[in-house]
Parts: structure tokens; sequence; C-alpha cells
């Protein structure tokens, strides 16, 4: 075989057709990882030999190389078409396909096809001539005619795949896209130089084919970054997150969604893609106030989903901070439903708990008050019968008339007990002013000067509700006790902070009493007010002498209270 070449200004064309996919392999290789890229470099190292046959059969100036040049591109470009099939099926995710049999179901046609090609001169069924000119004509066999549309099948499926790839995987829409261009392109190229109808004489229209090509495949790879193991990723967390992630447009129109909301709504991708948002979410009116932004960028969504759900819901803008402009925007759904299951739950406990503990201070309050008061009733009945039996009707009288205080007395304590009630579950008022209100209900009813001194810091001080609601009713307690057991003419409530507590004393002139004494027989209402302090992690410390009047002092942590109120709103 001759070897003759000789300089050509067209090969500078072929070398223009070897840049690109010379740069590919180097960017190919680097992210080698990334299914498809192996086959991709593949792939192309079928395509820069078989420019390059198509270089040397320019140069070459005798027949018999020029001919081998012509047969060499002949068996590479239907193994480029193969690799073009495998890589597709490999990017696409049907790799599965590329097993052992479906390898040796490729790889048969081209081997049967090499070795028709380098036997044509005994049997002519791939080419029945080959002559030189200026160029190159060969008239085809039936041989080459089946391989010709062989090659036409896998151009067929690499197509189809594609497709599938495109409607199946927004990520790959755009990359999808651009390769199902590039074999429209290349059998064009393919086609004017079978037919012998070449305007680009006298180079090959396929390699003219190829150097268009390279405008899809740029595009694909670097503008869409076909091989980049971060976009992938990005798109493997938003798939298989457990949130639900949906992609609106500028126009309110869905561009994708995770499975998670297609789980969470019952909607298909595929059918909701290019719809309005508001339509396709229809009966979720809440979502459409948080869209137009009537209800702010965040909120929670109530809907029944094989039960009630909630969903906490999330809006952020998706800027190209490129060129500084919203493309759209990203909804982030969030299934709180068990959260917020758990927090009912929770409250509820906390609820029973406070019911259980209301009940039995109640409970301590009723025996250590009224019910005094009802034996001593029961006590005064009984002796008015005895004397009433006796006929001494004077003492049964006396008798009676001491029965019409006590009941009088039970009367005054439970009227006092329900104010203080009512006064601490006042809403829209502060610690501070209800308990103002409570001191003038007091002073009116029982002509006791009741004064409240509150320190300059303390005015219009809120606790927790937990807190107010036993603070109400030791003072209560204890302005009870000054009035019932006391004597008292005068009492004085004073708020102050003290060594990081909120310090609230109550003190009256009355009698007073020995603290030793109440101490054993739990009386006077103290067992119920130190269960109270108790339960607000509160400290109570009872200070009285016997003719020196009593002083309650209430010590509540100033970080509880702050805490507390946090938490309270």
């Amino acid at each position: 075989m001759e070897a003759a070449y000789e300089y050509s200004p067209y090969i500078w064309v072929i070398l223009s057709a070897l840049v690109f996919p010379i740069a590919l392999v180097f960017h190919a290789w680097r992210n080698r990882s990334v299914p498809g890229a192996v086959l991709f470099l593949v792939l192309l190292g079928i395509v820069i030999p078989w420019i390059i046959g198509n270089g040397l059969e320019l140069l070459a100036t005798g027949d018999e190389s020029r001919i081998f040049w012509y047969k060499f591109q002949a068996v590479l470009f239907l193994l480029m078409v193969t690799a073009v099939l495998c890589f597709v099926l490999e990017y696409s995710g049907l790799g599965k396909w590329l097993n052992r049999p479906g390898f040796a179901a490729l790889a048969v046609p081209v081997l049967a096809y090499f070795l028709l090609v380098a036997t044509n001169n005994y049997h002519n069924l791939i080419w029945k001539e080959i002559r030189v000119d200026d160029f190159i004509h060969a008239v085809h066999g039936p041989g080459n005619w089946a391989v010709i549309g062989y090659g036409g099948v896998l151009s067929l499926l690499q197509i189809i795949v594609l497709v599938r790839l495109f409607v199946r995987s927004p990520r790959h829409r755009w990359i999808a896209g651009w390769l199902i261009l590039a074999p429209f392109i290349t059998r064009a190229g393919y086609f004017l130089n079978i037919t012998d109808w070449n305007p680009f004489a006298p180079v090959n229209p396929t390699v003219i084919a190829l150097n268009v090509v390279v405008v899809p495949y740029a595009f694909a790879v670097f503008r869409f970054r076909m091989f980049d193991v971060v976009a992938v990723a990005r798109d493997t967390v938003f798939e298989k997150m457990h949130d639900g992630m949906m992609v609106l447009d500028a126009r309110n129109r869905i561009v994708d969604l995770n499975d998670a909301v297609q789980r969470l709504f019952g909607i298909v991708r595929s059918r909701v893609v290019g719809g309005r948002v508001e339509e396709v979410l229809e009966g979720c009116t809440d979502l459409v106030g948080i869209l137009d932004g009537s209800a702010g960028t965040r909120g929670e969504l109530c809907f029944e989903n094989e039960g009630v759900c909630w969903i906490q819901v999330s809006v952020s803008p998706v800027i190209d901070n490129y060129r500084n402009i919203q493309l759209g925007r990203l909804i982030w759904f969030h299934d709180i439903t068990e959260e917020k299951l758990a927090r009912t739950q929770v409250l509820n406990q906390q609820m029973t708990l406070a019911v259980l503990k209301e009940r039995e201070l109640l409970a301590r309050e009723l025996h250590d008050g009224v019910g005094q008061l009802l034996a001593a009733a029961d006590l005064h009945v009984r002796s008015a019968i005895e004397l009433l039996a006796r006929r001494d009707f004077t003492a049964a009288g006396s008798c009676l008339g001491r029965l019409a205080d006590v009941t009088r007395e039970a009367k005054k304590s439970i009227r006092t007990y329900l104010i203080g009630v009512k006064t601490a579950s006042h809403g829209g008022s502060d610690f501070v002013s209800s308990l103002r209100r409570h001191l003038e209900n007091f002073s009116r009813d029982y002509g006791i000067a009741a004064v409240l001194t509150v320190a300059p810091e303390m005015e219009g001080v809120r606790f927790d509700a937990g807190v107010e609601a036993q603070l109400h009713p030791i003072i209560q307690e204890a302005l009870t006790n000054a009035r019932r057991h006391g004597g008292s003419c005068s009492a004085r409530v004073v708020i102050a902070s003290l060594d990081g507590y909120v310090q609230v004393t109550i003190e009256d002139d009355g009698r007073g009493f020995n603290p030793e004494e109440a101490a054993e027989n739990q009386g006077f209402g103290l067992r119920s007010m130190r269960g109270r302090a108790e339960s607000i992690g509160a400290f109570l410390e009872v200070d009285s002498a016997p003719g020196n009047g009593t002083r309650v002092i209430v010590r509540v942590p100033l970080e509880r209270r702050h805490n507390e109120s946090a938490a309270g709103g």
C-alpha cells in the first residue's frame, strides 16, 4: 500500500474538528465517576481516530491509501454509532441493558461488518465497486445497505432513550434536548456522504457535521453541566429529601417538584409541570395567601390527606446572582403533623396535671377554710338541738346566732375565693393592675384598708399565666387570714425586685400568731400557700408574733419569670 501524503489546506477543517473532542476527553476524565462518563470517553476514543482517518484520506495521494482510510472510517462509524447508544443508555439510567448479553448483541454486528469490509474483495457484499478520481465513489452492496439501516435503527433508539430522559427528568431536560439534536446533524452529514452528494468536497460532509455537533454538545456539557457531580448531588438531595420542594417560575407555573410533594398532595409530576400552582393546589386556599404575600412568606397549612395533615410552608426567591434577576420561587413544605400531635399531647398532659394540682389546692383550701367553718356550723347545730331538747331557749338562740355568723363567714370565704379566681384569670391586664382591682374589692367588701405598693421597675410587670394563677390565691389567702384570724384593720401588699427575685410581701396589723404552732397543725391556709409556691418554684416565708401582725413573703426567681413569660408569648 502506498503511503505518500501531501499537504492540503482542507486539513485545517479536519484539525478544527479534533479540538473539541480532545477538550472533552480531559473534561470527561475529571468527571469519570459520573454515570456515563467512562462510556463517553470510549466514544471520544472512537471519534478522534475516525476524524484522523478522514484527514489521512484527504492527505493521501495513492488510491490504495485513500481506499484503506475510507474503509477504516466506515468500520469506525458503525462502532461510533454503537458507542453513542451505549453512552446514552448509561447516562439515562438504563445501564442495566448493558450487561454481557447486551454488549454481545451490539458487538456482533460491528465485528461482522469489520470482517465483511476486510474481505469485500472476495464477495462485494459491502461495496460492489470503489473508484477513485478526485474523490472516492462507492457503489453500495446489499450488506452495506443493511448496515446503514442498522445504524439508523441504533440512532432511532438513541433518540427514543433521550426523549424518555427529557420527559422523566426535568434536571436533564436541556441536556437531553441538545443531545437529541446531535444525531439529526450527524445523520444529515452521513446521508450526504453515502449519496455521493457532497457540497463540501473534498472534505467529508460528516466531518462538517461533527463541527456543527460541537454546538449542542458544548451546551450539554458546559452550559448545563452534563457531568457535574455537584449538580447531580443537588438533584439527588432534591429528589430524596423528606421535605417537599416545589420550584415555580416568575409566572407561578410549576417547573419542578420532588417526590415528597407528589406524595403529600397526591399529584403526578408529569401532569402538573407547566400548570399554575393556584390551579394545581386549588384546595389549599391558605397557600395562595402565602404566595401572593398577603399572609407573609411563611405559614401553616392544614388539610385532609389520609387524616389531618399539618404542613409548614416557606417561600424563598430563586435569584440568578450573575444577572441579579429573580427567576422564580422555591416553596418548601415541611410536615409538622407529628410535632403538632406531640405538642397537643404534651399540652393535654400539662392541662391534666394543672387541673389535678388545682383540685388538690382547692381541696386544701376547702378543708382549711370552708371545711372548718362547716365543721363549726355542724357543732352549733348539734348544740342547738340539745339545748332545744332541754328547753333552754335562750342558750339555743345564742347558739343559732353563732351558727348564722358561721354561715355568713362561709359565704364570705367562698365569695372571696371566687373574686380571686376571677381576678387572676382576667384577660388583657398585667399582674399589678389585676391585683390592684382585687385589693379595691377586698377593701370595699370587708372595710379593711388594703394598700398596694409597687416598686417603679415592677410597674406593668407581666408574669407567666401559670405563675399569676398561683400568686393571686397566695395573696388572697394571706389577706383572708388577716381578716378572719388576725382581726386586722389594714393590710399592705408590696411588690419589688430583690437579689434576682420578684418579692411579694403581704403584711397586716392584726393579732399575729406563733408560726411554730401554726407549722405543727398547718392551719390558717399555710399548707395551701406553701403548696402553690412550690408549684411555681417560689419560696414562701411567714414572719409573725402574737400582737405584732403577720408578714407573708413570696420570692419568685426573676429568671423563671422571664423564661416563662417568653414561652408564654
